[in-house]
């Protein structure tokens, strides 16, 4: 039985619970008015007078009064039509006169006289008027009414029904058919078209999901482009060092190339070049995966800022750069990885230094913002960036100019970005007024 129920869709199990919550609904509705109808009548035609019987009540009352004694009154009764709608009993609750001669000198309980009018003799014995219908059952047009409400009783609990079954079958079709197309694109993103997107018709539940089912196809598009973009970038950046590295120990062994301290450090630079490349992916993938390590301790920025300078002076010197760096000197500590900051700051000096011309400058520039936050700016005089690649910088593999083969494989800004996001902060780009991009980056002190 399970089994069988778990194969049938969602629609037919919503369809069927309706369908039953429905006929118990109607049927129970039906019971219980029909049963309390049924009630209410009997109540009201075995406990109330009507007419005829107040008028015989009123005969009975005249007659004893004219008699004195309620013998005349019954052979009254007796000599009289026989089909007088009541019952005369006696103070010992015997019935002495009723239409069906069966009923006569028949006992009856107190409950049976509970709907009777009391008749009081001046000897002080009570008699009591019962109508005859609470004996008699119902009459034949008592009985049509009980059929005719009934009837309508069913009809209107069809109609309900029918009714109820129409709107349901509207609703589970507006709950099912998103529903339908979110299966649909699902079996398409199983077969890697990321194509498919859902009608978003409502912002009920439903059409939350649907929403968020656009918005996670759209990421996973996205993030599958990202996945071949870099798969195709990093085997392109592995690829020609590879090739060098290959040509050249070819070259070697066939002795096409003298073996010469020359071609030694060559070979020593492209695979240094190797060697960089696989540490740069393999702290993205860190990263990725959240697993990069931070060991924070406290520090002046003007510590890790004196390390770079006399790390990169010698690439300044060739390039004919100046570097100036203007700190507040009211900076608080930072609480950070001062290696990891060295290389945030240099891999921007050397995106900075790569695009500065010679006689150029580049600044290292901090100053605390308005929200506490402290922000670093690595600033040079170069041709900026343009504004639609502002957002693109620090994409993996992303160069603004692709033609510079001479640019790095295009991991240092991603790199850059990782660990100060890893350290609680944010690295955005812009340009300058007077000319040249600067590369802004926040971190908070050690109070927050």
């Amino acid at each position: 039985m399970k089994l069988s129920l778990r194969r049938l869709s969602f629609q037919t199990k919503l369809l069927g619970s309706f369908f039953l919550v429905i006929l118990l609904a109607t049927a129970a509705g039906y019971l219980f008015i029909n049963r309390s109808v049924n009630r209410a009548f009997s109540d009201f035609t075995g406990r109330s007078f009507t007419v005829q019987d107040q008028v015989a009540m009123a005969v009975i009352m005249r007659l004893y009064q004219q008699t004195g004694s309620l013998d005349g009154v019954v052979d009254f009764l007796n000599s009289g039509p026989g089909n007088l709608p009541i019952l005369l009993v006696d103070p010992h609750r015997k019935v002495v006169f009723a239409p069906d001669q069966q009923l006569i000198g028949r006992t009856l309980r107190e409950s049976d006289l509970a709907g009777g009018q009391t008749i009081h003799l001046p000897s002080g014995e009570i008699w009591t008027v019962v109508p005859y219908r609470s004996f008699a059952g119902q009459t034949q047009l008592e009985q049509q009414f009980l059929r005719t409400t009934q009837t309508a009783m069913w009809f209107s609990g069809f109609a309900a029904a029918a009714a109820a079954l129409l709107l349901v079958l509207f609703l589970v079709r507006q709950t099912t058919s998103p529903l339908r197309q979110l299966e649909a694109a699902a079996q398409k993103i199983t077969h890697g078209d990321f194509s498919k997107r859902v009608d978003v018709r409502s912002s009920d539940e439903i059409g939350r999901l649907a929403q968020a089912f656009n918005e996670m196809v759209t990421s996973l598009q996205l993030s599958e482009e990202a996945k071949r973009r870099m798969i195709a970038d990093t085997s392109h950046e592995l690829r020609t060092p590879l090739a060098a590295v290959q040509s050249a120990l070819e070259g070697l062994r066939d002795g096409l190339i003298e073996p010469s301290p020359e071609t030694f450090a060559a070979l020593h630079d492209r695979m240094f070049l190797l060697t960089r490349l696989v540490s740069d992916l393999h702290q993205l993938a860190l990263a990725d995966a959240g697993q990069l390590s931070i060991e924070r301790r406290p520090v002046k920025l003007d510590e890790i800022t004196s390390g770079i300078v006399e790390t990169i002076g010698f690439q300044l010197e060739d390039g004919g750069l100046t570097l100036e760096t203007g700190l507040d000197p009211d900076l608080p500590t930072l609480l950070v990885d001062k290696q990891r900051i060295e290389q945030v700051l240099l891999n921007l000096l050397a995106n900075a230094i790569r695009h500065t011309p010679e006689g150029g400058r580049i600044e290292i520039l901090a100053n605390r913002t308005a929200d506490g936050q402290i922000a670093v700016r690595v600033c040079d005089t170069g041709p900026g960036i343009p504004p639609e690649d502002l957002e693109r910088v620090f994409e993996r593999f992303f160069r603004v100019d692709p033609s510079r083969e001479s640019g790095g494989a295009g991991l240092g800004l991603s790199i850059a970005k990782a660990l100060v996001e890893a350290h609680g902060g944010r690295i955005w780009a812009e340009n300058r007024p007077e000319g040249g991009a600067c590369f802004v980056f926040t971190l908070p002190p050690a109070g927050l």
